[in-house]
């Protein structure tokens, strides 16, 4: 055979094929690039008044609201941090994008950020909980027992809704709010029974304002009695955790917020439907000490709920109206919530 190159003739349809070859080659990346996860992130404290978030991340239900949106896989990731104040820092940083906080922390972050670029509201409510204020010293029955001896663990100083509890109370008997805010500090659940298993005398506190399962755990120390239940402080049902979102969050993905939003509605009514599911999934994922049998007993707790409904929004904020951890009045609930939650029946 010759060595002579063969030239063939360039037909319209080999322009076109080769053309097509081309375009493939240079786009490929991009389509690599569009089939990449989306990532999302989330921030939480521990307890079970967070257990939709597991729901949405490890048990999946994200997933499967975002491929129903049309969003491709998504990678999920759920941190649980120690308290309120390093919830909110993680989402005004941006190095989350979506976190747990209780009702206080909504008010105060939207006080704070609403009408700026970098605004926080709820995508929706989580939960609504007991929280119970405990103590292993036999002489505090009431909250006027405690004396300067005695240190009462929250999770974040001042800004938790644990301490606006204590603060709530200390309002109703002296009409000082602030009254015990120097006996708190800052501790997380985990960490506040830790420190009470000491046993009174020995112990760096002597109080715990928790949330469940760690109130339950608390009460099993030695000596450990309610002084305090947030029922009878709020006097009745009050939103406790919301799932917050900034406005460049929302506005980064807008499907992806409404799926986030969507695997929240849909995580509420699964851990409703099936608690004993809920529970087993709850346990693995926080690798929790208690039985499952024990976690199911907590969630039937009858003031322990998981709702998408905000209730008590306005009674709480001004209440930190009158204390002075908020400036500006809210004149509607729908004020503090992004557009998810608007078909809900609040107050």
């Amino acid at each position: 055979m010759s060595g002579k190159k063969i030239m063939w003739p360039v037909t319209r349809r080999r322009a076109i094929a080769t053309m097509a070859g081309s375009v493939g080659l240079l786009a490929a990346p991009a389509i690599v690039r569009a089939q990449a996860p989306l990532k999302v992130s989330f921030v939480q404290q521990r307890g079970l008044l967070y257990l939709p978030v597991d729901e949405m991340v490890t048990g999946g239900i994200l997933q499967q609201e975002a491929t129903k949106l049309g969003l491709g896989k998504v990678k999920a990731t759920a941190k649980t941090l120690s308290g309120p104040a390093p919830v909110i820092d993680a989402l005004l940083s941006g190095s989350a994008d979506y976190g747990t906080a209780a009702l206080p922390s909504l008010l105060t972050l939207w006080d704070k950020t609403h009408g700026t670029p970098n605004e926080v509201k709820a995508v929706g409510t989580v939960s609504n909980g007991a929280m119970v204020l405990y103590t292993i010293n036999p002489n505090v029955k009431t909250i006027a027992d405690f004396t300067e001896k005695d240190r009462i663990a929250v999770p974040s100083v001042r800004i938790s809704f644990n301490s606006m509890m204590l603060e709530m109370a200390a309002e109703k008997l002296w009409n000082d709010p602030h009254r015990l805010d120097h006996l708190t500090v800052g501790l997380s659940h985990p960490d506040a029974v830790a420190a009470l298993s000491a046993g009174y005398g020995s112990a760096t506190i002597t109080a715990h304002i928790g949330v469940q399962p760690f109130t339950d755990r608390g009460l099993k120390l030695p000596g450990a009695h309610i002084v305090a239940d947030s029922r009878e402080v709020f006097g009745g049902p009050l939103t406790q955790i919301t799932l917050l979102a900034s406005k460049q969050t929302k506005e980064r993905n807008p499907t992806l917020f409404k799926a986030v939003a969507n695997a929240l509605d849909e995580s509420i009514k699964i851990a409703n439907a099936d608690k004993r599911a809920a529970a087993i999934l709850w346990k693995k994922a926080q690798n929790a000490s208690e039985s499952v049998d024990e976690l199911l007993h907590l969630l039937d707790d009858p003031g322990f709920e998981f709702t998408s409904q905000p209730h008590r929004i306005a009674y709480f904020a001004a209440f930190l109206n009158r204390i002075g951890s908020m400036k500006t009045r809210v004149g509607d609930w729908k004020e503090l919530f992004w557009e998810t939650a608007y078909n809900r029946q609040g107050d």
